[in-house]
């Protein structure tokens, strides 16, 4: 029995590998559960397979550009920065850095890289995580366009199966195009062309093999990977590129050498200086309200404006010489701040310099270290450069220690000095001009307090060329020449004397200026306009009140010719705000806004008739439909003839009136003048045979400029600094004219009297009439001694128009008695004067 036991106990051959005998039956149904499983996943995921066929017409989100007349961007509106290449575009290096990068089998296989995911799968087995994606570019670019970023077996299945769709649909050429249109490169940039063009100032054709392993590099992980916050990170990630390339083959071992040999080299990004800021948000507004916000930042509109960026520039320089010279006045209005010792050691103000210089123009926020007699230190950045007495003398203080301290914050401005002429001869200038550039001077500075406005248009087709809506967009965006509502003072004018023109008065026709007293809003007789000076000329022609500004002629033309009819004169010239007919609207009492001022100067300039002024000629989709098409809204406002008399009055204002600063430029000009009570407006608004411009200071709350700062002090500078622009730049033309129309007719007239010009006239001007209006009666020499006397003592030689209203004193006698009252010229109607 015992022996029976031990036999049964005897260790049987073989009986260790049966020692789990179910193990054999088992692992085909572990198996088939796993394989259930995944397909059960697999179909359940199925179900949420998008369309992949809707890609024929996907489009990405893309930024929507305004051109300027120069085919220049000069603004864009986006969520996100794209640019779009079309299949071919993809240039080879790019293709090759991402193929060697992330998916070096992408042209054999049909999605999904069965190799790469077993790789991936075994290393994330061991890690015991989601740690190795495996992902080729067609499953990339599904959890792009359809899925999510989320680590699970889940995604990455729906992801391998999207991939497939999505390779039975699309060619290899368009995956990889649309992928490198839609990857994310950081800093808001999506697709290669939008990266190249930030990162390297050139578009992705032009990019370099270090530049092109340096993009694809930033792939795997883009708000990580930058090249300004982690440049040797991204030194690395470039480097694993190449060297990728390099074992696939696609470069040499000597080019290979020479990239990794290179630094990283992108471009500095300055903050963003916006050019015509004010002018882009007025489309950005119309844009938004008329396709809304989703085509505005989404839709990819191309937005073909009048905008001029020559003339854009003159303006905007013009505007910010003028509103500085005038601001400069006023004196030093102290620091932005004041540090203490703690503040000036730690603070440390961000200057945008390129490459590690400053910007000549540019305005840069400086702590002042120390002041003595001679110069301060200002630390700018990390920099400290020495401001002397002349960067300073506009303030009134030539010794720094007088108005700084340490640890003030204030503006200041770098500017290259003008080159004095060398003397010595040839030798001496050739010498000067080899010779290093000249080191920046450093000025300080302070941002104004008063606003500008400027504002170009062509007056024939009523394009908006140029349009600066204030000092600066960043400080506030309100924009003064749409949006402001402005006393307009004496740039009113143009229209009393225009709707007397067309009533059948002439230049030469004369009214007596003298202290007279009108019904005012309160329907009494209240209303006692002065002139400017305060004094009184007596007998004036409508030229030489216009030129000159006279207020009371222009408020007794007024209430000639009718309330009524200059309202309607205004409103058909371009005006669009309601007018009241007080005798106070011919001086400019109603608020309006300057595009509208702007756009009825135009119409006198365009021969009487109206154009709407506009900013945009085409809008197009992406794919180039034209949406919108500028048609021009045109009608006439008054005669040519009457317009063109008008024009002829208002070129008298810079020949010898109120704008007799311009008048030395080499064209035709005319304009008005305009300035407010106790100066808070001024105004220039002029035109030349093409252009029609307006220059506006002041402050946003009403405030007075300072004594004396009437529109020709003020605003006329800069309309100067425009034109002068222009004529440099070739966009004005120098002898301009403007042409009279028929219906016109020139006389030689004595200036002061308007009769025609006979001998012994003091002053003969060439005056233009609407034909058959022209005057009759010749100058004698005895209107040289009535035209030098006080007002007074001239009116009993003047007969008023049937009307106007009259001192009810008129001063003392005249010695001797007054000589017999002869009319200068007969009035309209057949009156006399």
């Amino acid at each position: 029995m015992t022996g029976d036991l031990a036999g049964r106990r005897r260790p049987v051959p073989g009986a260790r590998r049966r020692r789990w005998p179910w193990v054999r039956w088992t692992w085909p149904l572990v198996v088939a559960v796993l394989v259930g499983t995944t397909v059960g996943v697999a179909v359940a995921a199925l179900i949420h397979v998008p369309q992949v066929g809707a890609l024929a017409s996907f489009t990405p989100n893309l930024v929507t550009q305004l051109f300027a007349v120069d085919g220049s961007v000069f603004a864009s509106f986006a969520r996100e920065r794209r640019m779009m290449l079309k299949e071919g575009e993809i240039p080879p290096l790019i293709e090759q850095a991402l193929l060697a990068s992330e998916d070096i089998n992408f042209f054999r296989h049909g999605g999904i890289d069965a190799m790469g995911i077993a790789r991936a799968a075994l290393d994330d087995l061991r890690a015991g995580r989601m740690k190795e994606g495996a992902s080729t570019i067609s499953m990339q670019l599904a959890r792009t366009l359809f899925l999510t970023r989320e680590r699970k077996w889940r995604r990455k299945i729906e992801e391998s199966l999207v991939a497939v769709e999505l390779e039975k649909t699309f060619s290899k050429q368009q995956i990889i195009t649309l992928y490198l249109n839609l990857v994310n490169l950081g800093h808001g940039n999506y697709g290669i062309e939008a990266a190249s063009r930030y990162y390297f100032g050139k578009p992705a054709k032009a990019d370099t093999l270090p530049e092109a392993a340096t993009l694809i590099g930033i792939i795997p992980a883009p708000s990580r990977f930058s090249p300004y916050r982690e440049p040797e990170l991204v030194l690395r990630q470039r480097n694993r590129v190449l060297r990728l390339m390099l074992e696939n083959r696609f470069i040499t071992a000597e080019a290979f050498q020479k990239a990794v040999a290179q630094p990283l080299l992108v471009t500095s990004q300055q903050p963003e200086e916006s050019f015509a800021p004010y002018f882009g948000e007025e489309i950005r507004k119309y844009l938004e309200a008329t396709y809304g916000a989703n085509m505005l930042y989404e839709g990819g509109l191309q937005v073909q404006t009048c905008l001029d960026p020559r003339i854009q520039r003159a303006a905007e320089q013009a505007i910010r010489t003028g509103l500085l010279h005038v601001d400069h006045r006023r004196g030093w209005g102290g620091p932005i701040a004041q540090l203490d010792e703690a503040g000036i050691e730690q603070q440390s103000l961000p200057a945008a310099f390129v490459e590690g210089k400053p910007v000549a123009g540019r305005w840069y926020q400086g702590v002042v270290l120390s002041a003595d007699r001679a110069s301060a230190s200002v630390r700018i950045g990390k920099r400290e450069f020495t401001l002397d007495g002349t960067g300073m003398a506009w303030t009134g203080h030539l010794h720094p220690h007088d108005l700084l301290r340490r640890g003030m914050v204030a503006w200041f401005r770098f500017e290259v000095p003008e080159a004095r002429p060398a003397r010595g001869g040839k030798k001496a200038a050739k010498a000067a001009a080899g010779a290093s550039a000249p080191a920046m001077q450093l000025l300080l500075e302070q941002q104004p307090r008063m606003e500008a406005a400027g504002l170009v248009i062509e007056s024939r087709t009523g394009a908006i060329r140029a349009m600066v809506g204030g000092w600066d967009f960043a400080r506030n965006r309100f924009n003064r020449i749409t949006q402001a509502r402005r006393q307009v003072g004496s740039a009113f004018k143009p229209f009393v004397y225009g709707a007397a023109l067309e009533q059948g008065w002439t230049p030469a026709d004369t009214l007596l200026d003298a202290p007279t007293s009108f019904i005012g809003a309160d329907g009494k007789l209240s209303y006692h306009p002065e002139n400017y000076y305060h004094k009184n000329y007596g007998i004036v022609t409508l030229r030489r009140a216009l030129e000159q500004s006279i207020n009371v002629p222009a408020v007794k033309l007024l209430d000639l010719v009718g309330g009524g009819k200059v309202v309607s004169f205004a409103h058909r010239c371009g005006i669009r705000t309601p007018l009241p007919t007080w005798p106070s609207i011919a001086l400019g009492s109603a608020d309006l806004v300057p595009l509208e001022l702007a756009a009825s100067y135009a119409a006198i300039a365009n021969e009487g008739t109206h154009i709407e002024p506009y900013m945009i000629e085409r809008i197009s989709s992406a794919d180039g439909q034209v949406l919108e098409q500028h048609f021009p809204t045109a009608y006439t406002s008054t005669d040519p003839a009457v317009a063109y008399v008008l024009t002829h009055m208002m070129e008298g204002v810079v020949d010898r009136g109120t704008a007799y600063a311009i008048n030395d430029l080499p064209l035709d000009l005319a304009g008005k003048t305009g300035t407010t009570d106790d100066f808070t407006d001024a105004w220039f608004v002029g035109f030349t045979p093409r252009y029609t411009i307006l220059t506006w200071i002041g402050y946003d709350v009403k405030r007075s400029l300072g004594q004396g700062m009437s529109g020709a002090v003020a605003a006329l500078p800069m309309w100067r600094g425009i034109v002068e622009e222009g004529l440099k730049g070739g966009w004005i033309q120098k002898g301009e004219a403007f042409s009279p129309p028929p219906g016109v007719v020139f006389r030689q007239v004595d200036y002061y009297t308007g009769l025609l010009a006979g001998e012994g006239s003091p002053k003969v001007v060439k005056e233009a009439f609407v034909a058959g209006t022209e005057p009759a009666r010749e100058y004698s020499a005895r209107w040289s001694t009535i035209t030098t006397l006080p007002w007074y003592q001239q009116r009993p030689f003047y007969i008023p128009k049937q009307g106007e209203k009259m001192p009810q004193k008129g001063g003392p006698p005249l010695p001797g008695g007054p000589p017999p009252a002869v009319p200068l010229n007969p009035p309209p109607g057949g009156e006399g004067n």
